[in-house]
């Protein structure tokens, strides 16, 4: 793996530029991954620690974080012990992928006390460990079995470090013990070598040195040439010593991350995409980072989706029950037609008759109705009359609950785009509290103490010509930037569909090209349920042509007066 023992030691000193820093929350998002909120010098900062096999972190980000409602009681044991804390140092335990994070905080009677935080870095066999002053473990994200006869890791118990491998440290050999070394290794690559014979090496740096060395990786070492490989080897420890650390990483084609390291990656020359960042944590949150807030995104809407899916199927089962009875009462009329010929020829009806035969003077035909008889002839056509008069008045209540739920499960099949759509947990908190307003999803806080959700910012673009075009994230943000509009500002909506709400502001009196049109109908049908389609059709009209009906869903909005463009939908400035 990259994140071998040398690559925490420099991440450990880009660590402590935040030292002092206090931690003013704490969240978990899995069992491997903590996210500490740091206050430093007028600034704050996400603190990741994330020892997950396939995404290991250790940065400070400005990013949002995904916040579970309800924080475990892991989460719950770190803020007893390190919020309101300082985080004093990170510090590298040497020769071990791990990295040993010191905070100070008050415990229960106001006593400042030391404590550790041991990231693990060890591939499937990382681990996040809370140690005390002394050392001891307070928590771990792995236990170890109870009958483990090395290295138990178990709360109570010292904390300790891994076993010690057969190597030696790059920094201690000499130059002849290395020569020797080499000699004896002869036939051996030289990048087996590196990694088998040292602390601290993945495969990929060892790799680079013997590139570095031989111009190939795959060189294998003999007396001849392992002058160069010593020679590679002293300008890699010089470097290291002096910090000179190059954060960078190679991508794909594709954009897939291939690699990434502290040391120039020269080894895969044209095959690969080399980004050389300004920091590891930049280097790390864009590396993995993105990966873990899909994989958080996925998570935490996951919970969202269920819901709005079940109110939607809900909404669905209503609308067909009330279709069909809507249907039920389109014989209505037919029931006031019996009702009219009872009582055109109550004269020849007498009581015990069980039907009356007579002209239907709509039809011209004759027509025979049956006759309860129990009763008179005049309740049998009140009995009629009735029935009329009760479909009648279903049909009115029923027409207006048929349009009332098609428009909610118009509402949430909207949601579920925007949710699909969603591109940090930040929006989808958004979405969440939409919800909550809306009555689908219960609110948990209690009164008094309801957390406010931030609002996200709607997305800014600029068109090629200058103009700011702004585009809602979900209903909330829509209705916010069409409610706020200028009157002669431009409204973009995808036609017939699910999308966002999409406002060019104009420079001024100056009046739009026609690449302004352009370009913000082209991020109206982006930012909709048909994104990535060709020739979608697009709404466009002045603010002031849109009216919000009262008590209607969020985002919903009609017009009448419009022009229409037809583009793709793919975002254009991408």
């Amino acid at each position: 793996m990259a994140f071998d023992g040398l690559f925490c030691a420099a991440v450990a000193q880009e660590l402590n530029k935040w030292a002092g820093a206090r931690v003013e929350k704490i969240h978990q998002s899995s069992q491997t991954c903590f996210y500490l909120q740091l206050y430093f010098e007028g600034k704050r900062g996400n603190f990741v620690i994330s020892a997950s096999a396939s995404r290991p972190i250790l940065a400070i980000t400005e990013e949002s974080v995904a916040r579970p409602d309800t924080p475990t009681p892991t989460c719950m044991l770190y803020r007893k012990h390190l919020q309101n804390g300082r985080f004093i140092s990170a510090e590298w335990v040497e020769n071990e992928r791990i990295v040993k994070f010191a905070f100070d905080s008050a415990d229960e009677m106001g006593y400042v006390k030391r404590k550790y935080i041991y990231a693990e870095m060890m591939g499937k066999y990382s681990n996040i460990i809370l140690a005390d002053e002394n050392d001891r473990i307070i928590s771990a994200s792995s236990v170890s079995d109870i009958t483990a006869s090395v290295r138990r890791i178990m709360a109570g118990l010292p904390y300790e470090l891994p076993p010690k491998q057969d190597k030696i440290s790059v920094f201690a050999i000499t130059d002849s013990d290395f020569i020797a070394l080499c000699r004896e290794k002869t036939g051996a690559r030289a990048c087996d070598l590196l990694l088998k014979s040292f602390f601290g090496f993945s495969p990929v740096v060892a790799r680079e040195i013997a590139f570095s060395a031989y111009g190939d990786s795959d060189t294998e070492v003999c007396e001849d040439n392992s002058a160069k490989l010593l020679g590679a080897l002293k300008a890699f420890k010089e470097a290291f010593k002096g910090s000179l650390f190059v954060p960078n990483a190679v991508y794909d084609s594709e954009g897939i991350g291939i690699e990434y390291s502290f040391i120039p990656l020269r080894q895969y020359g044209t095959s690969g995409e080399t980004r050389v960042y300004e920091s590891f944590s930049l280097l790390l949150t864009d590396y993995f980072g993105k990966k873990e807030e899909a994989v958080n995104i996925g998570r935490y809407s996951r919970e969202i989706v269920k819901t709005v899916n079940s109110h939607l199927s809900r909404a669905q089962k209503k609308l067909v029950l009330l279709k069909n009875e809507l249907e039920d009462c389109s014989s209505m009329e037919d029931m006031r037609l019996r009702g009219d010929l009872i009582t055109a020829n109550i004269y020849r009806i007498r009581q015990g008759d069980s039907s009356v035969t007579g002209m239907n003077y709509e039809t011209g035909e004759e027509m025979t109705v049956s006759l309860d008889i129990s009763l008179t002839p005049a309740k049998n056509a009140q009995k009629y009359y009735k029935k009329y008069s009760k479909m009648k008045r279903a049909s009115v209540i029923l027409a207006e609950q048929i349009k009332k739920t098609e428009a909610e499960c118009d509402y949430l099949s909207g949601v579920l785009g925007f949710i699909e759509r969603a591109a940090s947990p930040q929006e989808l908190a958004e979405i969440k509290q939409e919800l909550i307003d809306g009555g689908y999803i219960a609110d948990k806080a209690q009164s008094g103490k309801k957390k406010k959700t931030p609002a996200a910012k709607p997305l800014s673009f600029t068109t090629t010509d200058g103009l700011l075009v702004r585009v809602g994230r979900n209903n909330r943000q829509n209705d916010y930037l069409t409610g706020n509009a200028d009157r002669n500002e431009l409204w973009f909506h995808i036609k017939g569909f699910h999308g966002s709400h999409v406002i060019l502001t104009p420079n001024g009196n100056e009046e739009h090209s026609d690449r302004d049109y352009t370009e913000a109908a082209m991020l109206a049908a982006y930012y909709s349920e048909k994104r990535g389609s060709r020739n979608v059709e697009v709404d466009y009209t002045r603010v002031r042509c849109l009216k919000k009906p009262a008590g209607s869903a969020p985002g919903f909005v009609t017009y009448e007066k419009y022009w229409s463009a037809v583009v793709d939908a793919v975002n254009p400035f991408d």
